[in-house]
């Protein structure tokens, strides 16, 4: 499946004080959903990586300027092609929302924005807080999840006008943090559309077949 028909990647730049930061969102990992009752098994995973909360980020680095980099699917469309490309394995609406089968390709899609953004800006030094687990960047040895470094990104998204679904039916949205000390530049087209500037290689999700 080519997921580029079916997302749009968007930044924005924000103010600090619009990053909603508190101890408790970590908590939030430990949410129970189905069939994860311990909430999400990337937890451990993510504290492996030592990554501080954003104040403490904040503290030691002093970054000016912070972006939010984020990936908006077209999530109706998307559940209606799983179902139609192979029925009788995505026979149930819970398998066929099942992040298994489009969240990585999601990520990808960001990752490639994201080396871009940092080609368009190698002068400078970039810090990224990714979307959960599994952000890995050719310029930063570690990425951390945003929330694992305690930002709450609904609140934040909110208070920056970005429109999402809590429980998603129609759309879905996987947003990054990007701080850096100096003011980037970003190629705009449809004023936050880098989708053109991604690698023309098609991004697949493996799925098994029926």
């Amino acid at each position: 499946m080519d997921f580029k028909n079916l997302t749009k990647i968007h930044w924005k730049e924000i103010k600090e004080d619009t990053i909603i930061c508190y101890p408790e969102v970590e908590d939030f990992c430990y949410y129970p959903y189905p069939d994860h009752p311990k909430g999400c098994p990337n937890k451990d995973k993510c504290d492996h990586l030592n990554i501080p909360d954003f104040r403490t980020i904040q503290e030691c680095a002093n970054f000016r300027f912070f972006y939010l980099v984020y990936a908006e699917v077209n999530f109706k469309k998307y559940k209606e092609l799983r179902e139609r490309e192979n029925p009788d394995f995505f026979n149930t609406p819970r398998k066929i929302a099942n992040l298994l089968y489009w969240q990585n390709s999601i990520k990808r899609l960001l990752i490639q924005t994201l080396e871009d953004i940092k080609r368009q800006n190698n002068d400078k030094y970039i810090y990224v807080l990714g979307c959960g687990y599994g952000i890995k960047l050719s310029f930063q040895d570690r990425v951390g999840s945003m929330e694992n470094s305690c930002i709450n990104v609904f609140s934040t998204m909110k208070l920056n006008n970005i429109k999402f679904e809590v429980k998603p039916k129609d759309k879905v949205i996987l947003c990054c943090l990007t701080c850096s000390h100096e003011k980037m530049k970003i190629k705009k087209q449809e004023q936050v559309n880098i989708l053109n500037f991604l690698s023309s290689e098609k991004i697949n999700e493996e799925v098994p077949h029926s």
